[in-house]
């Protein structure tokens, strides 16, 4: 079960080109899977996809593409997509390990959204 899109060049032109719709998204580095999301409530695939351009435009992350899938339940097809890769390989993707950098980085979002 994979992410239904074609696999596009995780850089700012491809990302802008994405959907201002609610999804679930993989990010790649090469051949390996190093990351599945999906969209808050209040995001689009492409305000996701940008934040994580710029985690790697600074060096937090590593990522050469991405492929997205619009969904009107992108947690629950997150939670599909985690437990296939779980099943398959044994462990999560990179990035989806609790501390990696984009979780650090959604948190901080998710405690300022709070705050605010």
């Amino acid at each position: 079960m994979a992410v239904a899109s074609l696999r596009w060049r995780f850089h700012a032109d491809a990302v802008r080109d994405t959907p201002e719709q609610q999804g679930v998204f993989t990010l790649w580095d090469a051949s390996d899977c190093v990351y599945i999301g999906h969209t808050p409530w209040n995001t689009t695939l492409r305000d996701r996809l940008r934040a994580y351009l710029e985690l790697q435009e600074q060096g937090l992350i590593a990522a050469s593409h991405f492929t997205w899938e619009a969904t009107p339940t992108p947690k629950t097809r997150e939670g599909d997509l985690l437990q296939v890769y779980l099943d398959k390989h044994g462990s999560l993707p990179r990035y989806n390990h609790a501390d990696s950098p984009l979780r650090a980085a959604e948190n901080c979002v998710t405690d300022l959204r709070a705050r605010g």
